[in-house]
């Protein structure tokens, strides 16, 4: 069994879900770096950890992008440029901030 799938697999599962078009970005600051699906017209410039919230966007001016990020994958998540499967089905990678259920998962291998 596989233990790890592709961005593009994964960005593909992402838009089917939703049947919206997604850019991959990667961005990162001094402590993480991440890799996002975005929508064409989000504009994200930069990125914050809080405790309790979890991650905050902002755009070019500074103001807080209060839409959802359709998926965010952290560094933690990825290996030699794969997203791990284990991510995925413990939460730590979410489609539209949601943990996809076990149907889902199968669907991915």
């Amino acid at each position: 069994m596989e233990e790890s799938i592709s961005i593009l697999k994964w960005k593909a599962f992402v838009e089917n879900k939703q049947r919206k078009k997604l850019l991959v970005k990667v961005i990162w600051n001094d402590t993480d770096k991440l890799t996002l699906l975005i929508p064409p017209n989000m504009k994200v410039n930069a990125f914050i950890k809080d405790e309790k919230e979890g991650f905050l966007f902002y755009d070019i001016e500074g103001k807080s992008i209060s839409g959802p990020i359709p998926s965010i994958l952290p560094s933690s998540a990825l290996e030699d440029g794969q997203i791990l499967l284990k991510a995925i089905s413990d939460g730590t990678v979410t489609a539209y901030g949601e943990k996809i259920n076990k149907n889902e998962m199968n669907a991915l291998h």
